[in-house]
Parts: structure tokens; sequence; C-alpha cells
């Protein structure tokens, strides 16, 4: 009952911001608000890489939300990181989401980009054939990974070091070498849907694939389509915590700074509308996964059902942060990576005007 009425005091906030702003659209808004009554409609881009981050938006690209008529905003999937990254790097997306590193890279580079809020939290997972899989029982055996510098690669060998295992990369020209002794030989793939390739063939040039690194919902995909044969094993969200004593932030909600110069209100109101998104995606998995699939096209996402499965498992978390909510996550994070690889945020931690505060 107490979550019930959580819920309807949640919604009925952001039924009443969101009302709010669309009564307030002929006013200055103390300045911050520009009048939009022209004819043509100002065009907004939002993005987000293909997989679990289109679950957050999912809501919002079924629907074609616009807060009012005179703005045109348009929804488009990329299909990879490294997509997301060159766009933002040349500053055309309005809103992202984008895996936690690349946000405070796009700030620390100036590339006018402030962090809204986490969307997604961590859904990496090892996936393996062996049944009693564990991080010691990786010891002297390949895993296939993928994006190293990105946040599956990040935090896979974080976890490693953190658990004193030690580990190599090797390339398929390498796989067969048998001279790992203890160490975890990481193969770096481009994206989860070639590891998830790998997988179904369960082996490169004959050398036999036992662990992969892969998120969520891609692992329960990949446990359907090979019949169990690979299951998720090892939940590196779980192992984080238990090292770091905070959640590891997936992927978050960032926007161009421009936008608050003609319209903090639709800022505002544009972030409630993805933190509703992200809580209607958890509450339904199904129609979630089914709009990902048939409306963005996804390739990572097969079917709603898989998503269902994964968010029932508890391992695909859908629980969307503010910027001010999560800090304390983020910062921690950032810090880690700071420590072992800082190009990867940039080559600095990110001020405390990389995280925005929505008007009070």
């Amino acid at each position: 009952m107490k979550k019930t009425l959580v819920l309807i005091v949640f919604l009925l906030t952001i039924i009443f911001s969101v009302s709010a702003f669309l009564v307030g659209c002929d006013s200055n808004n103390n300045g911050q608000h520009t009048d939009h009554n022209n004819s043509d409609p100002k065009a907004i881009q939002v993005v987000a890489p293909d997989g679990a981050p289109l679950l957050s938006m999912t809501y919002l690209y079924s629907e074609n939300f616009n807060p009012i008529s005179s703005y045109n905003i348009s929804y488009e999937k990329l299909q990879t990181a490294d997509q997301l990254t060159a766009s933002l790097m040349q500053q055309t997306p309005d809103f992202a989401i984008a895996p936690i590193n690349i946000c405070a890279m796009m700030y620390n580079n100036d590339s006018g980009y402030l962090f809204a809020g986490v969307s997604i939290w961590g859904i990496m997972h090892i996936v393996s054939s062996v049944e009693s899989a564990t991080l010691e029982s990786m010891k002297g055996e390949i895993i296939v990974a993928f994006t190293k510098a990105g946040t599956p690669g990040i935090t896979l060998r974080s976890i490693l070091s953190q658990n004193n295992i030690e580990f190599d990369e090797v390339t398929t020209d390498t796989l067969d070498d048998g001279n790992l002794g203890d160490k975890v030989g990481i193969l770096y793939l481009t994206d989860a849907n070639l590891v998830a390739q790998t997988l179904t063939a369960g082996e490169i040039d004959g050398v036999e694939i036992k662990y992969a690194l892969l998120p969520e919902p891609v692992a329960t995909k990949i446990a359907t389509a090979t019949n169990q044969k690979y299951t998720a094993k090892v939940n590196l969200q779980t192992l984080w915590e238990e090292k770091n004593g905070f959640s590891y932030p997936q992927a978050g909600l960032i926007f161009h700074k421009r936008l608050l110069e003609s319209d903090r209100a639709f800022v505002d109101s544009f972030i409630s509308m993805v933190e509703l998104s992200n809580s209607w995606a958890k509450a339904n998995p199904t129609k979630a996964g089914d709009i990902a699939k048939s409306v963005l096209e996804s390739s990572s996402i097969s079917s709603g059902s898989i998503v269902e499965a994964a968010v029932n498992a508890g391992r695909l978390p859908l629980d969307f942060q503010s910027a001010v909510e999560s800090k304390s996550s983020v910062s921690s994070y950032l810090s880690i990576i700071f420590q072992s690889t800082p190009t990867l945020i940039g080559g600095k931690l990110p001020d405390d005007d990389f995280y925005y505060a929505k008007a009070s």
C-alpha cells in the first residue's frame, strides 16, 4: 500500500509539473523561458545507443513526447557507443543517454553537456557454460568482452583487480597459446552483439569459449538462443557493491547547456519525463521491450519477454536517480576510473557544475 501511494504521489507530481509548464508557456518564467509562439518548431534531437539504454526512453519514443507543440522532438537509436560519442563530439544531440564515462568525457572536453541523472545501473554479467562459474574459476581461461575503453571493459578490469586476479589482453592469434598461467585472458570485440554471436557458435577459430561478458537483456537473450548452455553466472553489480559499498552507474542522461539559455523549464520537464519513462519501463518491461524491438528496431533486444525475464530476475535495474541524488555514486565511480585510466573520462574528474540540479 505504501509503495502504491508513493507511486501515485510521484505520478501526480510529474503530471503537475508538466501541466504547470504547459500553462506557463506564454510567460517569461523569470527571464529563463523563451516565447515559442512562432511558426517554426524548434528541433530537439534525442539519441541513445542500442541496448538497455533504449528501455529508459521507450515510453517517450513510442508516444513521441512533445511537451508543447512548438517543439519538434526526434528520437534516434545509434547502433554503437562509438557512433554516440562521435555525435556528441559534434554537439548535435540535445539530449542523450550515454555511458557514464562518456558523460564525464563530454563535460571535460568542453563539449557543452551537463549530467542530468543516472538512467541505467549496473547490467553487466559474466555468462558461462561452466556450472559453478566464479571469478576464481576464470583463472587461466579466456573471457570474451567488449568496449575496452567504455563502461563494460572498465568495470570488468576493475573488479578483477579488486579481487586480486591478474589479466592480460589477448587476440584471436594468441587464443590457444596456453601461456596465461593464473591470469584471465580478455579478448575484446567491438560490441555485445558480436560477443553474443560468438557464444552462439561456441568457439573462435576452434577455441572453445567458456566465459563472456554481456549486458542485460542480451545475457538473457543468449541463454535462450543457446538452450541455456550459456547463462548469467556472475553479477558484476553485486561484486562491485561488495567491494566498493555502492552501485555502479552504467548510463546516464545528459543534455546540451545551450537549452538552458532559451528554456530551462523545458529541460526540467524533459528530465522529469525521462524519470517517468524509466518507471514505466520498469513496471511494463514486456511493452518496453516490444517497443524497443518493433519501433526502434533494436538488434540487442529480441523481444519484450526477454526484457521482462531480466527485470524480474533483478538483473536489469531501471531506477532513475537525478544528478543530485546519484552524485556520490557517480563521483566515486569516476574516481576509480580516473585512478586507472584518466583519459577514459577526459583526463580529470568533473567539477560540481557537471551535476545539474533542476529548478526547485
